[in-house]
């Protein structure tokens, strides 16, 4: 009988989080995640059950679920896991700063602010979670259509209502659609990404999170009334 020892379903968790998020879903096999936890493949079937239970083992590290003190993961279905992933979302990705602006109709200086210090904090906190699903979601159905409707395209939707808010419009144009998903992108980049990237900038987290504030600032805070800002249009130039 195989003696397991204690905490290895917690290295089992992070084997697997770094490995689905490096090769995706498809491409990972339980092989590479007994290798990265230093076991061999049949020492791995004794704590999970296979492939899907073991993704679901990376989601629940992803979110810090992971169950501390366990022998064996007992997996309850990608579609279950894809619920309860939903349920976690809208009960921890709290976004009050953005919410409020939206349902008051604010979307001055103070408002940019509190928004785009509210998404830096959320993409940190959850980087890791993002960087799973960003990888994996499109190859498992359970999950994409959460994580593209629920997380990622109802945070564009509002972050794009919100820029049309602070430009004046009634109704987001092209350019207002384009302007707030750059500094979505920008603010995830400065956020989590850099921390990938193999040059990244030589700057902490305070001087790349006060840079995507001053961007988004510049961006968005309402023009002065003599200069007001152009919908797509670029300026003029002239010799």
């Amino acid at each position: 009988m195989r003696v397991k020892k204690p905490g290895r379903l917690e290295d089992i968790a992070a084997a697997a989080l770094a490995v689905f998020t490096r090769q995706g879903y498809r491409l990972t096999q339980m092989a590479d995640v007994a290798r990265e936890a230093g076991l061999s493949a049949g020492a791995l079937y004794s704590y999970v059950a296979g492939k899907e239970a073991l993704f679901e083992l990376a989601l629940a590290e992803a979110q810090g679920l992971t169950p501390a003190g366990a022998d064996r993961f007992e997996a309850r279905g990608l579609a279950a896991a894809a619920a309860a992933l939903v349920a976690a979302a809208r009960s921890r990705l709290h976004r009050p700063a953005l919410d409020a602006a939206l349902a008051g109709g604010r979307a001055g200086p103070d408002e940019i602010r509190a928004v785009a210090t509210e998404m830096l904090a959320l993409l940190a906190t959850h980087r890791r979670l993002i960087w799973l699903l960003d990888r994996c979601a499109a190859e498992i159905p359970e999950v994409a259509s959460f994580y593209g409707t629920e997380l990622r395209g109802r945070y564009f939707r509002d972050m794009t209502r919100f820029a049309a808010l602070a430009a004046g419009e009634a109704e987001p144009g092209p350019a207002t659609h384009a302007r707030a998903r750059a500094l979505v992108e920008m603010a995830a980049w400065m956020a989590m990404h850099r921390l990938r990237d193999p040059a990244p900038p030589a700057v902490d987290d305070a001087t790349a999170h006060a840079a995507v504030v001053e961007i988004m600032l510049a961006s968005l805070a309402p023009c002065p009334a003599d200069t007001p800002r152009s919908a797509g249009r670029a300026p003029a130039t002239g010799v």
